[in-house]
């Protein structure tokens, strides 16, 4: 029930809005998976955070977060062994810094948000393996500062190919060879410095023939002169690369030592970052800092739907203590619906801590139980009628319902003969009160609002009707009783008096 809930209220569509705000896919997928609570504590917590993270935002600062999806890929990596590569190893550095400067900007801005500077605090720093890395590589590349043999190593490279490329040169610019040679110029083959000799004098000289041209016409050498100095050259290469692997191995064990305390930390960012995606949206729809309690007491002013924007229309709305249930009337697309979900939605989002779209002065309550039977419950594979599929729900909700329940009822008892309908509806509604749950429910019948005014622990409510325009105002009057306004329709429309009067007769004889 806890999801036909979410979805009936489109609570599933404020947590897809919610999680928009989100860098990382993991954060993201939290958000979507957000389990509500029902402690005060926890709830008053979540509330205190996510005003704290509205504070920065008001204050026109950045977020230095970083997605870390790549992060976990390569932390990953390290716990299978692997050695990073010197661009994953930047990555790192990078990602090594923002926890550096996310810990700095929280920490900064202690006196905004201190529950988020306490969190801060537990942010490790990393800086030393960070500089290590940077110190190590460049340009994605290994670093000669790297180590004293790595720097050897490339110095004997160097030496190794000037000797061999003095070699080459003389041999190009010898008069006696011109003839010989396909190409005036040095070729590097298989790791092997050459000179590209046209393929019929390849027996004339001394020395290997390293590789051919594609169509045989050219041979690529390794002279006799330069077999000693490529030696070298590959000795020192593969030193090189020995070394540079040994570097990077090292780098990654830096990082390996810290895979707890990395995962740690990230877990914090991820906390931090599900704070401020709750505190961007709750700017979005300027939500206040509101008054929490457990108790059931609802005292909404000037509320609005959080997906209506600019279209929704304030709404003011007392409920809980000695009033635990609301029939509302009015009108068909009055706006009833939208007072219900209304309800749950900021109920749902005041438990997951976004601060909602009312007066700072508002109340609203945690519950254990969010109940909801809202829509359409026709099942055709079932045969199931409109009705039924109601009934069905209703079952569930009266098996379920306890003093901590919300639960919301949208036209009650309809789809059915409407005198058993309202039958069944009072006697449900007696019930739920009867179980000390807070209900709200609308309804079109008379039975429903005359029980509702004789009952202590029931109040009305009424959507405004304009009868000038005859369109609905989508605002709820606290203790009014809606008229369906089906005659006073009628003859706006010009229905004849005649056929009114009869029609009043025979409503008065069915009462």
């Amino acid at each position: 029930m806890k999801q036909q809930a979410i979805e009936q209220t489109q609570f599933n569509e404020i947590k897809e809005l919610i999680s928009q705000y989100a860098i990382s896919q993991t954060v993201k997928e939290r958000i979507l998976n957000f389990d509500l609570t029902e402690d005060l504590t926890t709830v008053l917590n979540y509330q205190q955070e996510t005003n704290e993270a509205l504070n920065i935002i008001k204050s026109n600062q950045s977020f230095p977060f970083m997605a870390s999806e790549q992060i976990d890929r390569l932390l990953m990596k390290i716990e299978d062994g692997f050695v990073l590569e010197p661009k994953e190893l930047i990555e790192m550095a990078d990602f090594l810094k923002s926890i550096r400067q996310l810990k700095e900007f929280f920490m900064r801005n202690n006196q905004l948000a201190p529950t988020l500077a306490n969190y801060a605090t537990k942010l490790q720093g990393f800086r030393n393996i960070e500089e290590v890395i940077n110190l190590s590589i460049k340009n994605n590349q290994v670093t000669s500062d790297a180590s004293r043999d790595l720097k050897k190593a490339r110095q004997s490279i160097q030496k190794a190919q000037a000797d061999i490329n003095d070699k080459l040169h003389k041999f190009i610019n010898h008069s006696a060879n011109k003839s010989k040679i396909q190409e005036f110029l040095i070729i590097e083959r298989d790791g092997v410095l050459t000179v590209p000799i046209k393929n019929s004098f390849k027996h004339s000289l001394k020395g290997r023939v390293i590789s051919e041209s594609g169509k045989g016409s050219t041979v690529y050498m390794e002279l006799d002169s330069t077999r000693e100095l490529n030696q070298k050259l590959q000795l020192a290469k593969a030193e090189e690369t020995m070394l540079i692997y040994q570097i990077l191995a090292n780098l990654t064990e830096e990082i390996a030592q810290e895979l707890i305390s990395l995962n740690k930390t990230i877990q914090v960012i991820f906390s931090l970052e599900i704070i401020v995606a709750k505190a961007k949206y709750s700017h979005s729809i300027n939500g206040e800092k509101v008054i929490i309690n457990n108790k059931g007491i609802i005292h909404l002013i000037e509320a609005k739907h959080p997906l209506l924007g600019h279209a929704a229309v304030p709404l003011t709305i007392s409920l809980g203590n000695e009033h635990c249930g609301l029939v509302i009337t009015g009108p068909n697309s009055g706006g009833k619906t939208v007072v219900l979900k209304t309800i749950g939605l900021l109920t749902q989002l005041t438990m997951m801590g976004i601060l909602i779209p009312a007066n700072s002065k508002s109340q609203i309550s945690t519950f254990e139980h969010i109940l909801v039977d809202i829509g359409d419950y026709q099942d055709f594979d079932n045969a199931l009628s409109t009705f039924s599929g109601h009934m069905n729900n209703m079952g569930k909700i009266l098996n379920t319902a306890n003093s901590h329940s919300l639960i919301l009822v949208d036209e009650i008892g309809s789809g059915t003969e409407p005198t058993e309908g309202a039958a069944l509806a009072i006697a449900i509604l007696e019930e739920l009160v009867h179980k000390k749950a807070i209900v709200l429910a609308s309804t079109h019948y008379g039975e429903i609002k005359d029980f509702a005014l004789n009952e202590p622990k029931f109040m009305t409510a009424a959507m405004a009707f304009d009868q000038e325009t005859l369109q609905p105002r989508y605002q709820l009057l606290m203790n009014k009783v809606g008229e369906s306004n089906g005659f006073f329709i009628a003859r706006k429309m010009n229905i004849a008096e005649a056929i009114l009067t009869r029609a009043t007769d025979y409503l008065t004889k069915a009462n």
